[in-house]
């Protein structure tokens, strides 16, 4: 559109939800070529005299942000006055803009009060925006009753190629002639009605875009960037799971939410799409899986990249990589990401994306965005048709709720086929203005659409890769709002389609609803409501916060028959273990004070003072401190796989494993001595601190040749069995300063980092094979005999080592001080006779020391190989039998069903009629069932009189 037609502030545009609207003469909306960089966008700005639209200040902090993207520019100028028609000439005739449009804004809303509020911090001057003028939308039926293409008023067409962007509306463009002239979809729509012969003005829909960003994010002002495999148990896990990846001790809402004991449940498998509408997703990403297929909406072409900082935080809570050791780990990590984005944020763009994910084959939606009906801004029918078709291909459909701590939720939250989420804090109410949280600034908006809540702020997230994202890395620790608590309910969904592939998108909604936990009980009375039948609820948290572990479990529980289907004939499910032969139930993991305790004694210097009954004397202050490392062990896993063998039909082999062999002090003496977990760390602790390369190795050789005999605990770790103390200096190196190296948490990091090594050490000397060897002594307890009994499949073994899982306990045991070389060790507690000076100074230290805590546990976990192996066999998928053989196995399976079934049913008849005769009495007329026979064997037959022989 030429905005500097003089009848251009007279245009009047009849918006679908909200009436009339005029044209805003001050505000105007820039669509960008794609792929321009910020500089050239500002520069573009700059040159036509024009600038970024920001809204006024909304209190401590804005909770809604202007709709500026990477392909949309809100505009105005200095003055706030009428934008000048040679700036808008200038812009339009730029090779880096697509249109230029002014801003519309409803009459009802400029009729109002000024500054009237629509919603909490958005006034009645903000409800604004804009009409795509390029292309619009008339419903097929009616273009197919008034003459198709052919009726079509000049500078109108139907595109040749290009997807279907709204189901039943057929998608017409503007010819650039018309375009060039300043006619655009709004002048051409008006002609449209009677070219067609259109019965009704519903019949033709525009894309409206909103001035108003729809993202869930709650940004702080002073935050804002400075920049131009599914495996399935169905048993509460005893423990939680733990992955490698280095950011996972920050992600406390996966934690919060009980993910890691989910993951003993059911991880995500790539089978599984869950689509992100939203500014895209950083497609290159190393931690994230995303779909072959992705989509920018407001371009039509094939590419989800990002047009935004938005999406790719989005994308990482849902299904960031697990256990890759880089990042951090996804809800539902090893899920697809399928990236849809939208340049505008235009309605038409949000229903094409629901389109586009139902027909792609996503099964879940993740929707971190909304907007308010008084804020004018979308039509909100096109979105809820899309919302439909999506709803009715099975996607489960997550939205947020907003940040605006109203008592109203956003479309598409607001609306009943969508799982509208909420936000929690770290004390598990509801994220509200005031709270005790680092954010008080904000709250999550709730109200009778709210579904759920979830964890929604400090939340750990993948981010665009370099410095284009909200971060100079890639990843970002603060993500928040309730943008980030509904990928996290969205990756739930993710994970239940994982284990249950054949769950509705009713039945996951559900689940989902059920399972939450009823935060804060003193603070919310849940109850049963008219409409929520999935429990207790209440407005300010729905059904509580979702639990990853419990919603898990209620779909195992729910997926499985086996109760109702082994009582009957013909069942095939497995019946319970007699009690007889039962296990004995399993011994509980030792209590945490019960732990594998190392020692270590850090020397730190402190500085010259002058000290001692008034005698100045320049003496230099130490302080030594002894740190406690407790491994504690939290259980047993299964390792890496060692290898694999496949045995054909009566096929076997003798496995041995004799990984004790490694080094002989004799001919005769055919085992020795593995170095453990204790002495490996002991050597890589002298190793450490010494100067000599060689003191790791010389202290591993010792070990191995003297199994027997104790370490030297001079290393640094001393008490390696149970005592706290050897002979000698206690901790043989001095540290630069306690600020540098004596918090609990950088004793903790590197005594961690020593065990993980020792570990690996560990692993690499250890090894299974397959053997021959035939040495008596062993063969009884090393060898396994496995024998594949089929007929016709192979059986595949894999054969994985059993490893102890760890984890790292420290605290600062005790804190020494002296002055000089030859003083005793006082501890910190006895400072009598000192100068005032020399005390503050020994405090400050001290308090240096504690300003991490005095104790602290690592969040990485620490595996240890153990001699034990654990088989797994799984039964080859191919039969190797010819296919005649094949079949009459098959056949004979048949008949022993079927004589099961036979007999099964003859005794629940016998049964029946021995219960008819005992309640009819002594009297009772027998019948007569007449002699059958099962397998050659007769059963027993009654006569009249009622008696069996």
């Amino acid at each position: 559109m030429n905005t500097s037609d003089k009848g251009a502030s007279a245009l009047t545009f009849n918006h679908p939800a909200n009436g009339p609207s005029r044209v805003d003469p001050t505000l105007a909306a820039v669509r960008w070529r794609d792929k321009l960089s910020a500089e050239e966008r500002t520069k573009a700005l700059a040159d036509a005299g024009l600038q970024l639209f920001v809204l006024p200040k909304q209190g401590d902090a804005p909770l809604v942000q202007v709709n500026q993207t990477e392909g949309l520019s809100w505009v105005c100028n200095s003055s706030g006055d009428a934008l000048p028609a040679a700036a808008l000439k200038k812009l339009e005739a730029s090779p880096l803009v697509q249109w230029v449009m002014p801003a519309l804004r409803p009459e009802s809303a400029a009729s109002a009060k000024r500054g009237a509020e629509l919603s909490p911090g958005v006034g009645a001057d903000m409800a604004a925006f804009t009409v795509n003028p390029t292309r619009l939308y008339v419903r097929q039926a009616a273009f197919d009753q008034g003459g198709g293409a052919g009726a079509l008023p000049k500078g109108l067409n139907v595109p040749s190629a290009g997807p279907t962007r709204l189901r039943g509306y057929v998608t017409l463009q503007v010819d650039d002639a018309s375009f060039a002239a300043g006619r655009t979809a709004m002048h051409l729509g008006s002609t449209l009605a009677p070219s067609l012969k259109l019965a009704t003005p519903a019949d033709i829909r525009f894309e409206t875009i909103p001035l108003l960003s729809p993202m869930a994010h709650a940004m702080h002002a002073e935050t804002r960037p400075a920049r131009s495999s599914g495996a399935l148990s169905c048993r509460p896990p005893s423990e939680p799971y733990t992955p490698n990846d280095p950011m996972f001790g920050t992600q406390w809402g996966l934690q919060r939410i009980q993910a890691p004991r989910g993951w003993q449940i059911a991880r995500g498998v790539p089978s599984v799409t869950v689509a992100v509408i939203d500014q895209g997703v950083e497609l290159g990403h190393p931690d994230l899986l995303l779909h072959p297929n992705s989509l920018n909406a407001s371009n039509d072409l094939p590419d989800g990249s990002p047009v935004g900082n938005h999406g790719t935080p989005c994308a990482g809570i849902i299904g960031a990589r697990m256990d890759n050791a880089q990042g951090l780990a996804g809800v539902a990590g090893g899920v697809q990401v399928m990236a849809i984005a939208t340049s505008t944020w235009a309605d038409a763009d949000i229903a094409e994306g629901l389109y586009f994910a139902a027909d792609q084959g996503a099964q879940v939606v993740s929707m971190s965005f909304g907007v308010y009906p008084s804020w004018g801004m979308w039509d909100f029918d096109l979105i809820r048709d899309a919302l439909q078709y999506a709803h009715e291909q099975g996607l489960v459909l997550v939205a947020a709720s907003g940040n605006e701590n109203w008592n109203q939720s956003r479309f598409p939250g607001s609306d009943a086929r969508t799982l509208c989420v909420g936000g929690s804090n770290r004390s598990d109410e509801r994220k509200r203005n005031g709270d005790t949280s680092i954010e008080p600034w904000w709250g999550a908006s709730w109200g009778p659409d709210v579904d759920v809540v979830a964890p929604c702020l400090e939340i750990a997230a993948t981010d665009r890769l370099g410095a284009a994202g909200y971060t100079a890395t890639d990843y970002t620790d603060r993500f928040n709002g309730t943008s980030s608590a509904t990928p996290l309910v969205a990756g739930l969904a993710a994970l239940l389609k994982s284990m249950s592939p054949t769950l509705s998108n009713v039945q996951v909604r559900s689940i989902i609803e059920r399972t939450c936990d009823k935060i804060s009980p003193a603070l919310y009375t849940y109850a049963n409501v008219a409409g929520k039948p999935s429990g207790t609820w209440h407005e300010e948290v729905g059904y509580g916060r979702v639990n990853v572990e419990r919603a898990l479990l209620e779909a195992c529980a729910e997926g499985c028959d086996c109760d109702a289907g082994c009582s009957g004939c013909g069942g095939e499910c497995i019946e319970p273990t007699p009690a007889p032969c039962r296990g004995p139930a399993p011994v509980p993991w030792l209590p945490f004070d019960r732990c594998m305790y190392f020692y270590e004694a850090r020397t730190f210097d402190g500085g010259s003072s002058a000290v001692n009954n008034g005698v100045a004397a320049a003496q230099r202050l130490r302080l030594r401190v002894t740190y406690q490392h407790c491994l504690k062990l939290v259980g047993r896993q299964q390792g890496p796989l060692l290898y694999t063998t496949t045995l054909l039909p009566g096929e076997q082999v003798r496995l041995f494993e004799y990984d004790r062999y490694r080094r002989t002090r004799a001919e005769t003496q055919r085992v020795s001595v593995h170095t453990s977990l204790r002495q490996t760390l002991s050597a890589l602790s002298q190793s450490r601190r010494s100067s000599a390369s060689s003191a790791y190795f010389d202290t591993i050789n010792e070990i191995r040749t003297h199994a027997d005999s104790s370490v030297s605990a001079g290393g640094g770790l001393a008490g390696f069995f149970g005592a706290p103390t050897v002979k000698g200096e206690f901790g043989v190196d001095t540290e630069t300063t306690v600020a540098s190296g004596g918090s609990v948490r950088t004793a903790s990091e590197q005594f961690t980092q020593m065990a993980l090594t020792a570990s690996q050490a560990i692993e690499a000397e250890r090894s299974l094979v397959v053997s021959t060897f035939e040495e008596q002594e062993h063969v009884s307890t090393t060898a396994r005999q496995l024998h594949n009994a089929n007929h016709c499949y192979a059986v595949t073994y894999y054969v994985r080592r059993v490893m102890e899982a760890y984890e790292v306990h420290s605290r600062i045991e005790s804190v020494e001080w002296r002055l000089g070389d030859g003083m005793p060790w006082r501890s910190v507690d006895d400072l009598a006779g000192l100068p005032d000076a020399l005390q503050k100074m020994i405090g400050e230290l001290v308090n240096q020391l504690h300003k991490d805590g005095n104790a602290t546990r690592d969040a990485r976990s620490i595996t240890v190989p153990t001699d034990g192996t654990v088989y797994e066999a799984e039964l080859a998928h191919c039969a190797s039998c010819e296919p005649v053989r094949l079949a009459e196995d098959q056949v004979r399976l048949e008949q022993l069903r079927l004589q099961a079934r036979r007999a099964c049913l003859e005794t629940e008849l016998l049964e029946l009629e021995v219960e008819r005769r005992r309640r009819a009495g002594p009297d009772a007329t027998g019948l007569n069932l007449g002699t059958w026979t099962l397998g050659g064997v007769a059963l027993p037959v009654v006569d009249d009189g009622g008696h069996s022989h």
